[in-house]
């Protein structure tokens, strides 16, 4: 497959602990999917990411909000496969399976924020990653995009003229961009229930509801 291989069909994939998902992550996966123009858009629940600490809920737990919130939301999907590894999740281990299911010539655009694309090269086999699908970064004002030189020289000729540019092609493209994103953060709900304080409005209402029911992030 080369990096140009023209695509039949599009899949974006939303990787996080969403420890817990919340209308933040709800409302950036909407606006990604209709940026892009893709068929499909899974969020994909890390199980131990290997450069963050350990979630406050454990897998399943994470993973039954994350689908409960975007149940019955069209295009979009809930990919569980990173729960089921018991050792760290590695980016470059899930495009390999995915791209082995779909074939060559899907697109598949990975999503990643500034922050994280800011320590690529300290990813596992982070050049692959660009050999397996597209990649798409979403700058956060808490984090300009400040990319190391050696992924920076590495995507000089990668980039595209345009987000939606990358559904046309199954992998090898790169393309920064903007997105309304709402001030929400998983530290902050976290928090406000350890001490307490409501999370209305913070989170989808199934996702306080199991919260709430399941006692999570108390202490």
């Amino acid at each position: 497959m080369t990096d140009s291989h023209k695509a039949t069909a599009s899949l974006a994939i939303f990787g996080g602990t969403f420890d817990p998902i919340h209308h933040g992550h709800l409302r950036s996966a909407i606006e990604i999917k209709e940026t892009l123009g893709v068929d499909e858009l899974a969020l994909l629940p890390s199980h131990r990411p290997p450069l963050r600490g350990q979630p406050g809920a454990d897998s399943a737990q994470r993973l039954a909000m994350v689908s409960a919130a975007v149940a019955g939301e069209p295009g979009l999907a809930v990919d569980g496969r990173e729960l089921l590894r018991e050792t760290p999740s590695y980016t470059v281990d899930t495009l390999r399976e995915l791209r082995a299911e779909r074939g060559a010539e899907v697109s598949i655009t990975v999503i990643m924020g500034s922050d994280a694309f800011n320590q690529l090269q300290r990813w596992r086999d982070w050049q692959s990653l660009f050999r397996l699908a597209n990649v798409l970064v979403l700058h956060r004002a808490a984090h300009p995009l400040a990319m190391d030189e050696q992924v920076a020289n590495f995507v000089a000729d990668r980039k595209l003229g345009s987000a939606s540019a990358l559904t046309a092609r199954s992998a090898g493209g790169f393309y920064d961009t903007g997105l309304i994103q709402l001030p929400i953060s998983a530290t902050d709900i976290r928090q406000r229930l350890a001490s307490g304080r409501s999370i209305r409005y913070l989170v989808p209402d199934v996702v306080a509801d199991y919260i709430a029911e399941h006692g999570l992030y108390t202490q």
